[in-house]
């Protein structure tokens, strides 16, 4: 009789799940209000232009801090490709842009960053309106959420 493998009465001996464990996505739970919101971020998907830096700077903010900790062959490639078109976006979403302009900036962002975020992949999944009326940021929320716009009125 053959011995019993190791590997497959490994979690039996330790009293373990034999389900197979999912991945959480490292995202951090959005503020804003509304019907519509995407899957991961539990944002809404329809964004303006500070919400569309925001979600930049925090895919660049994201991936340096992820590569710093624990960085890998597709952390390292992401940083040499896409940190620098990351910066320059946020460069130049500072100043006004039309719609048009946004609509263009996020198609680039959807299509540079698919092959290296793989969490919270639907961020990037947005519709371009106008600007949202906002509450006014307060020194608690921007101590709190940095510069996290606030959520619509």
């Amino acid at each position: 009789m053959p011995a019993p493998s190791i590997i497959t009465n490994a979690p039996e001996m330790f009293g373990a799940s034999t389900r197979r464990a999912t991945r959480r996505l490292r995202t951090a739970p959005g503020d804003s209000a509304g019907a519509d919101h995407d899957r991961a971020t539990e944002r809404s998907c329809l964004v303006d232009q500070a919400e569309l830096r925001w979600r930049i700077r925090r895919d660049l903010t994201s991936l340096l801090v992820e590569n710093a900790i624990a960085g890998n062959g597709i952390t390292r490639e992401a940083e040499r490709h896409l940190v620098t078109w990351l910066k320059l976006a946020c460069e130049t979403l500072d100043s006004p842009m039309s719609i048009d302009g946004l609509e263009d900036v996020a198609a680039q962002w959807r299509e540079r960053r698919r092959p290296y975020m793989l969490a919270a992949a639907d961020r990037a999944d947005v519709i371009i309106v106008g600007p949202i009326p906002r509450r006014r940021a307060t020194l608690w929320w921007k101590l709190v959420h940095g510069d996290e716009p606030p959520p619509p009125l």
